[in-house]
């Protein structure tokens, strides 16, 4: 057997310290370095992030610089198949979502579940709660709008209604949303006089109604009344 060498563990000594210097001075760690050293980057970048008064520039310097520095990490470490407590990858998924990147966000955020991975110290809600949150609001956006919310709104509330346990008013805000959603017409308005499906109509009524059984106070009252007008409309036509 190879002895090992007093050189050459003096050697990897200094290589490591001048890496760890060299992270810590630049917020550039190697890409096959150790997690100690990409925590020491990624605290870097944090601190810089911070700095950034507006979202916008915030946002640009995840899309443009950070991703694209760890994200070679990340994809070693998932292909290496050990799993521990990464907040590498758990900021890198944060800023997936962040930057609007929901293809890759959802699809680790899934498995961030899997492996258990806890979110970073600033985000104060685990992955199901923080994924159903930002994919929500950003479907609220697009369905006002008359754009197409799939696949993203139907992956996630697949996962809300069937396995995440969350809290009964983001619950009922998936609830209401995707009945909403039913009712909509092509400029993004819910108008149930609008819909000329019963069986949508009625769909609709079933997800609003599964809203206000999470969340009494979520707001489908009247939406519901003009559902049942407009079924009525339908029948007597």
């Amino acid at each position: 057997m190879a002895r090992y060498s007093p050189c050459l563990r003096d050697n990897e000594i200094k290589q490591a310290r001048s890496e760890s210097l060299r992270a810590k001075d630049t917020g550039i760690a190697p890409e096959n370095s150790s997690l100690h050293l990409q925590l020491i980057a990624l605290e870097e970048d944090i601190k810089r992030l911070k700095q950034l008064s507006r979202i916008a520039d915030k946002v640009a310097m995840k899309r443009n610089e950070l991703l694209p520095k760890y994200m070679p990490y990340v994809e070693r470490y998932l292909a290496e198949g050990d799993v521990f407590a990464n907040q590498v990858f758990a900021y890198v998924v944060i800023w997936l979502f962040d930057t609007e990147q929901f293809d890759q966000a959802i699809e680790w955020a899934f498995l961030c579940i899997e492996q258990g991975q806890p979110t970073p110290d600033s985000v104060k809600r685990d992955w199901p709660h923080f994924a159903a949150d930002v994919v929500l609001a950003w479907c609220e956006v697009q369905a006002e709008r008359g754009n197409s919310v799939e696949p993203y709104c139907s992956t996630v509330f697949k996962k809300v209604s069937n396995e995440w346990r969350l809290n009964e008013k983001l619950t009922a805000k998936w609830f209401k949303f995707c009945g909403l959603l039913l009712l909509r017409d092509i400029h993004g308005k819910a108008l149930p006089s609008s819909v000329e499906s019963a069986d949508k109509l009625q769909q609709a009524t079933e997800l609003l109604m599964k809203a206000q059984e999470f969340n009494p106070k979520c707001g489908v009252k009247t939406v519901l009344d003009k559902i049942d007008m407009r079924l009525r409309a339908l029948t007597d036509s």
